[in-house]
């Protein structure tokens, strides 16, 4: 964690501080970059070029900062947005400042293309995708306010520009603009702040890594941005230049109104894409930006349908600029995002660099009306690309492993939500899913404090009749205190909550989503009661345990019976079957171990641990515990291509010494493997299906020093988290529980888990 974070959560006051920071970021700079047209005429006067070689200078600077994104983005990523961000605007200062200097059209290519193009990527790609990893449930919109900064920006810059350009001149105007847009990007760098849980650098994925099993996919969605970004950008440059063709006045104010309107469509798409599926949204807004040209060609002879284009233009096109980076989050995640987003928007340098100038010999050669249905065809070709990338994507989570079952092609989504704390997802409307009627999921899950009042009635919840010595208690309860008296897992139930809502809807099967725990708020008999309140007849119940033990599977049970029976007509609550050796789950520990291992540039013959949490060894023998580590993990080490050698440990004992508990200890192993001279370990924590106060603390903070202490080079791969796989597999699970599925995949040798419990399986043995 970012020291400059420390204490910040995800969707907190402090990421919307970062919000705002990125979207003064944007406006100033977009504010420079957008304002092109109002400079056009001046500067083809002034160097006596046509306009295909003044739109250059305009193609040659986007091109640049959409090519330089995927350098900058992942510069943030490792060094974090502020010193990036720095140096862009000096950089810009710089760059403007000569360009106000120079009588060569050439030079000026050199000058502004440099200055305004390092500047820009700089400050969007950086800035968009570190506001990116601030957020989880409320990333869409957080990234429609980050980049609203650059529909303020040419809303503001564009017709200031023509006012300046009227009253100094081209060349002072661009020197004020380079110091109230450095001045501007000054004051944004002090929000500039690295997400608090960014990955550490030597833990970052690689771009390769990232796009593993996705290139396809990513090739699709990359021709489409270039193709629409070939049209595009052409009301920016040629816009002014077209209304004073026909003798009126205004074009740069057009120009503004497409920005006034695009941060209208950056906010409402991006609010919408909390509700309604986000390529769907996506696809909207690459087919009326292509529509609105049909607007531009009819107005020549009514003014008025000019204002009605640039609304539309801008409308749509601000839904485009906010929905890329959450299309990209949600298709690649947010660890790395900056490298895949640099990686993206090379394809609109790319169209940037294309279209404007052969548009431009277009207009010259054919007119204005002949190019504009030119570029009307061009961006509609973008459309299909799209819709190939979104059913790659779709198809993605069946492709891993010859036992992972064939899935359906999902129906057409019809909604989409995200749950908040403890509720259910409200979507237009609910029904029913398959013969065993499931009307409903529940998320059960451990609990953890939200706050530091909190941490000690929950730990006494949790040892209660332990006899655990309040000294242990006070030492947890500062390990909380340390993360602002917060456990992570809340956050990431709700996460993982809304990530099972959004695929249920995206499959054509929204159901109501509810999350209680077993030791803290929301309390599983309160959210029972709440479904009884809501009319909840038979619920699916997702339990953030993937192996079979008694506290991670039969308590469990124990639980949801004792809840039913607390609560008249409560329910039927059908947990689905121990999940860890399902393909899905499987899937997505070894694509982390992949992300790792390319991140820290490792070898696959690393020696690896797989690590779970520990139990009591009497509890251990009386289930399949560590038969199902075992197992898992040898057929997780397949699917990832490890070649080293593999072992299981245990970490987070907490029983009394005399008591026998599974080992080895995590710690106590990687101690022996550096007096054995091993120097790099890979740690799998195998056993968990989020990155939770455990894992925080028992691996990134105690085994980390103990491998450093042996002189060894700690690599810790991610737990499964939201990961697209992992949230595939558990609606599958729902529809297995609904009936609709009888395939019942797993991995490995032992075969699927059944649905209820036998008698005896997994009991209590009480120790110490």
């Amino acid at each position: 964690m970012s020291t400059d974070a420390q204490g910040a959560r995800l969707d907190s006051a402090a990421g919307w501080v970062v919000a705002l920071s990125a979207a003064l970021a944007t406006f100033a700079v977009f504010g420079v970059a957008y304002s092109f047209g109002a400079f056009f005429a001046e500067v083809r006067a002034e160097f006596g070029v046509d306009r295909s070689q003044t739109a250059l200078l305009f193609s040659l600077t986007t091109f640049a900062y959409f090519t330089l994104g995927i350098f900058t983005g992942r510069l943030a990523d490792r060094f974090g947005p502020r010193r990036v961000l720095l140096t862009g605007a000096f950089v810009m200062l710089g760059g403007l400042w000569l360009t106000s200097m120079t009588n060569n059209i050439w030079l000026a290519y050199l000058t502004y293309g440099a200055g305004v193009g390092i500047g820009v990527a700089c400050a969007y790609v950086p800035m968009v995708a570190v506001v990116g990893g601030w957020f989880e449930r409320r990333r869409v919109a957080a990234l429609g306010v980050a980049v609203a900064g650059i529909g303020v920006g040419t809303l503001v810059g564009s017709p200031t520009a023509e006012a300046l350009v009227e009253a100094y001149g081209w060349r002072s105007s661009y020197r004020i603009l380079a110091v109230a847009a450095t001045a501007l990007m000054l004051v944004a760098a002090i929000g500039a702040r690295r997400p608090p849980m960014h990955a550490d650098t030597a833990e970052l994925p690689r771009l390769s890594a990232l796009m593993r099993g996705r290139a396809l996919m990513f090739t699709f969605l990359y021709a489409s941005v270039l193709v629409l970004s070939a049209s595009l950008f052409m009301p920016f440059v040629y816009l002014p230049d077209y209304v004073s063709g026909l003798g009126r006045t205004g074009g740069a104010t057009l120009v503004g109104i497409i920005g006034g309107a695009s941060v209208v469509g950056r906010l409402g798409l991006g609010a919408l894409g909390a509700f309604v599926p986000l390529m769907r949204l996506y696809q909207l807004s690459f087919f009326t930006m292509a529509l609105s040209y049909l607007l531009w060609l009819g107005s020549e002879a009514n003014p008025w349908m000019l204002l009605t284009f640039a609304i539309v233009m801008g409308l749509s096109y601000g839904g485009f600029i906010a929905l890329s980076p959450a299309v990209a989050a949600m298709l690649f995640g947010p660890v790395g995002l900056g490298g895949v987003l640099g990686a993206l928007y090379t394809a609109a340098g790319v169209g940037a660099m294309i279209g404007p100038p052969v548009l431009g010999l277009l207009i010259d050669a054919r007119g204005y009306n002949a190019t504009i249905t030119i570029a009307m065809l061009v961006g509609f070709a973008a459309v299909p690309l799209l819709i190939a990338a979104e059913r790659l994507a779709r198809s993605r989570p069946a492709a891993f492993g010859p036992q992972a079952a064939t899935q359906r092609p999902p129906p057409k989504s019809t909604a989409a939500a995200h749950p908040p704390s403890g509720k259910p997802v409200h979507v237009p409307a609910y029904g029913t899913l398959g013969p065993a009627a499931i009307d409903s999921v529940l998320l059960l899950s451990f609990g953890g404090p939200e706050g530091p009042d909190d941490v000690m009635p929950f730990l006494q919840n949790v040892t209660r009749g332990r006899n655990v010595p309040p000294e242990r208690l006070a030492q947890v309860k500062m390990q909380y205190l340390h993360h602002g008296g917060v456990s992570p897992i809340n956050e990431q139930n709700r996460s993982l909550l809304a990530a099972v809502s959004t695929e249920l809807a995206r499959r054509g099967s929204p159901l109501a989503c509810y999350w209680g725990n077993r030791n803290w708020h929301p309390y599983l008999r309160d959210t029972v009661g709440q479904m009884v309140a809501e009319g909840r007849r038979h619920a699916a119940v997702i339990v953030t345990s993937a192996f079979s033990s008694y506290s991670g599977c039969r308590q469990y049970h124990e639980d949801l019976a004792q809840a039913a029976s607390d609560m008249p007509n409560a329910p039927q609550l059908s947990r689905f079957r121990v999940y860890g050796n399902h393909p899905g789950f499987a899937g997505a520990v070894a694509e982390r171990i992949r992300e790792a291992l390319d991140g820290a540039h490792l070898r696959s013959d690393v020696h690896t641990l797989f690590s779970a949490h520990s139990l009591p060894s009497r509890m251990a023998a009386s289930c399949n515990y560590e038969a199902e580590l075992r197992d898992v993990a040898e057929a997780v080490a397949d699917m990832a291509g490890l070649a080293g050698e593999i072992e299981i440990v245990y970490q987070s004992r907490s029983g009394p010494p005399q008591v026998p508990w599974l080992e080895p200890d995590v710690n106590d192993r990687l101690t022996q493997l550096g007096s054995q001279g091993c120097r790099a370990v890979l740690v799998v924590p195998l056993g968990f299906v989020s990155d939770h106060m455990e894992v925080l603390v028992d691996l990134d903070t105690r085994a980390r020093t103990t491998a450093a202490r042996a002189g060894i080079t700690m690599v810790r791969a991610r737990t499964v988290g939201t990961h697209p796989l992992f949230i595939s597999a558990l609606v599958d699970l729902v529809e297995e529980t609904a009936g609709l599925r009888t395939d019942r995949p797993t991995v490995g040798r032992l075969g699927p888990r059944p649905d209820i419990c036998a008698p005896g399986c997994c009991p209590l043995e009480r120790v110490g």
